[in-house]
């Protein structure tokens, strides 16, 4: 009698077991359904984010060929000015009544095109 005793307890023990490992199995599917779901989100949302990487780093490469292209055009600009830069200088120079000798000196002009810059002021006075 004391066997089937232990038997039917043993029994009992082995069914709440199971039971126990059914709701743990049960609990954990749903944890992993959760968390495949989750994670599939996250690579939606990593692949959007990747999207929208690449498309910021074309418009930056973008923007940067502009930019050599600009700096490249102001470069030129600025070489091409240089030539003219003494006669800007001796422009501002006759308007603030400079003499032409004032304009060899400072500006380092030709001595008839100091003449003929402070004769076209004079002349533009009148």
């Amino acid at each position: 009698m004391l066997m089937w005793l232990a038997i039917a307890v043993v029994f009992l023990l082995a069914c709440v077991a199971l039971s126990l490992v059914y709701k743990t199995r049960k609990h954990l599917h749903a944890a992993q359904q959760k968390f495949e779901e989750q994670l599939s989100a996250l690579r939606r949302e990593l692949s959007a984010v990747n999207n929208a990487a690449v498309g910021v780093g074309r418009h930056l490469m973008t923007t940067e060929k502009k930019l050599a292209k600009s700096i490249e055009v102001q470069q030129q600009l600025e070489a091409s000015s240089t030539d003219y830069l003494p006669y800007r200088q001796a422009a501002d120079m006759v308007e603030k009544g400079a003499s032409a000798s004032e304009l060899i000196d400072h500006c380092g002009l030709p001595t008839a095109e100091a003449n003929l810059m402070t004769l076209v002021q004079k002349s533009a006075n009148k």
